[in-house]
């Protein structure tokens, strides 16, 4: 079979490679940084799907299928959660309601102040730490390699294989001269809180409160066109002070690490199929936002079919 090549290692890049890789594609990656470095690290990586529709939802949906198995895998860093999402207004029940093992409407008056609506659920959540190395150690385990190298353009790698992934990101404004990509800075802490069992998310003021295998993820900020990746001291006490009026004993937690990174904004995900050259087609896999932990899995297949589409053009 034809090689293929991926651009980018966070995990749309990670997920997009096993998945080629597992249809018997040889794949090899190619990126700027390795997985600890990328954006992909700072996530709060719950699975939450509660406002897609249409592809993200059909997208969302494939990535749950291949979640909730890992939960049951030791070392896989998905671990299934039990967290209350609350809403400013009467929300539907969740499309998802019937897909996951546990989704049950709060009663009114255990909602917090101001709260109008919300469920109390059972959902995958990832830990980036732990997963991104088993999706690493998965591809490399089998016959995948990953080189570091920065490119400026995807013409300097249109000759090296048939089919090129580009999952680079919000370095896809630049790599695929995309001007509609643009940075949404978000802001996360790690902590040692072993008290918090339940988690708590409510996107209204971006107050998350995570509980996974390597700590608890609290947070967080949505800083439209703002390049910086600086660790913001007054931006964390602001979403700790949050993230205390929820769970108090949350005032003064054990910090274990603070994140920043750029989630790659667009008005849509960019999933579709460029010519490059003749023999050459870029699959472009970008623009999730902050939901490319709950896209990441669906949007591999769609890339599969792509693949498989195109290198069938050849024959």
């Amino acid at each position: 079979m034809p090689d293929i090549l991926v651009i980018g290692s966070g995990v749309i890049g990670l997920s997009a490679a096993l998945n080629l890789q597992a249809a018997g594609y040889p794949t090899r990656i190619l990126t700027r940084d390795l997985p600890p470095s990328t954006t992909s690290m700072a996530a709060g990586a719950l699975w939450s799907a509660t406002q897609l529709d249409g592809k993200l939802r059909t997208w969302a949906e494939a990535s749950l299928r291949r979640y909730l198995p890992l939960t049951e895998v030791a070392g896989s860093g998905v671990t299934l959660q039990r967290f209350r999402e609350v809403y400013a207004e009467p929300t539907p029940t969740p499309w998802y309601h019937d897909q996951i093992p546990f989704c049950k409407r709060i009663d009114e008056p255990d909602l917090p102040r101001g709260m109008r609506d919300g469920y109390l659920m059972d959902a995958p959540i990832v830990a980036p730490p732990i997963y991104l190395d088993y999706l690493q150690s998965q591809f490399e385990s089998a016959g995948g390699t990953i080189e570091t190298r920065r490119l400026q353009s995807l013409d300097e790698v249109a000759d090296e294989a048939p089919v090129i992934v580009n999952c680079s990101g919000v370095g896809a404004r630049e790599l695929a001269g995309d001007e509609a990509v643009y940075p949404i800075r978000g802001q996360t802490m790690l902590v040692t809180a072993p008290q918090i069992r339940e988690g708590f998310m409510y996107s209204g003021d971006i107050i998350h409160i995570f509980p996974r295998a390597d700590g608890v993820l609290l947070g967080g900020v949505k800083k439209a066109h703002d390049w910086d990746q600086t660790i913001d001291p007054a931006i964390a006490a602001a979403f700790l002070e949050k993230c205390a009026r929820v769970e108090p004993s949350l005032a003064a937690p054990k910090i274990l690490r603070q994140f920043s990174g750029l989630r790659p904004g667009r008005h849509e995900v960019r999933l579709e199929v460029e010519k490059l050259s003749p023999s050459c087609a870029v699959i472009h896999n970008y623009g999730h936002a902050a939901i490319g932990y709950t896209l990441s899995w669906g949007c591999a297949e769609e890339v599969l079919a792509l693949a498989q589409e195109h290198l069938g053009t050849l024959k």
